[in-house]
């Protein structure tokens, strides 16, 4: 089977465990969707300009809040694979957030360099920006795994970055179309901020929350049918 009939085939699968299941993942559901509808919130209409300091801090909230709410569904998915109660968020969600926060560094480590030594170097910017983009959507492929190998892998001694990478080289086509269809998910969203009128974006956010709850719930749970699968080639016996 292909990287890309295989992705799709875990997407069926784990929309179809959403569905059977629903009550387990009902309260993670609720929550994106409350996260969605605080995302909606117009600060331009209660008088605030746009990237005020209070829109920006609640952007930060918001995102933080939709990260442990991903983690809670990685945590449903991990007590199943291993047989065994669902653990608490406490410790998992620190961690999360942490390598989630090394990984956007590394990602945007890359450009950064690119961007400097072209400057440097006299490169044409058209150029030096689409080497950028690059070096960021390869850096970001090989880090992709990192902060679900740190919930998902209990021992602290593994390497969660050289997991990734080796995971990345297993199969880079997976990973990318994992990426590909999370990120077009996201669009919607951003379509819909760039309409003038925010009676019309409040609106269509919130009618679309209703399905990026569901989506960022499949989709999680797809992330984590990928790692166990990646781990499984790779052979790798960390628990």
């Amino acid at each position: 089977m292909g990287s890309i009939a295989r992705f799709f085939k875990f997407l069926k699968e784990s929309w179809q465990l959403v569905l059977k299941n629903f009550r387990v993942y009902l309260a993670s559901y609720i929550a994106f969707f409350l996260v969605d509808v605080l995302a909606s919130i117009p600060w331009q209409a209660f008088g605030f300009p746009e990237q005020s300091t209070p829109e920006i801090l609640f952007s930060l909230l918001v995102g933080i809040s939709s990260l442990v709410i991903i983690v809670n569904v990685i945590l449903i998915e991990k007590s199943r694979y291993k047989h065994r109660e669902k653990e608490q968020l406490l410790y998992s969600v620190p961690t999360y957030l942490i390598y989630s926060l090394y990984s956007v560094l590394i990602i945007l480590i890359g450009p950064g360099a690119v961007l400097l030594a072209g400057s440097m170097g006299g490169i044409p910017q058209p150029v030096m920006i689409g080497l950028a983009v690059l070096v960021g959507l390869i850096v970001a492929i090989f880090v992709a795994m990192v902060a679900l190998a740190s919930v998902l892998i209990d021992n602290d001694s593994i390497n969660y970055f050289k997991m990734s990478y080796r995971m990345a080289r297993q199969d880079v086509l997976l990973i990318i179309c994992f990426g590909a269809l999370s990120f077009l998910a996201e669009l919607p969203s951003f379509a819909f901020d760039q309409i003038p009128d925010w009676r019309f974006v409040v609106s269509f956010n919130l009618l679309y929350a209703f399905f990026d709850a569901a989506a960022m719930i499949t989709l999680t749970v797809t992330s984590v049918r990928i790692f166990y699968y990646l781990k499984h080639q790779l052979n790798d016996q960390s628990q």
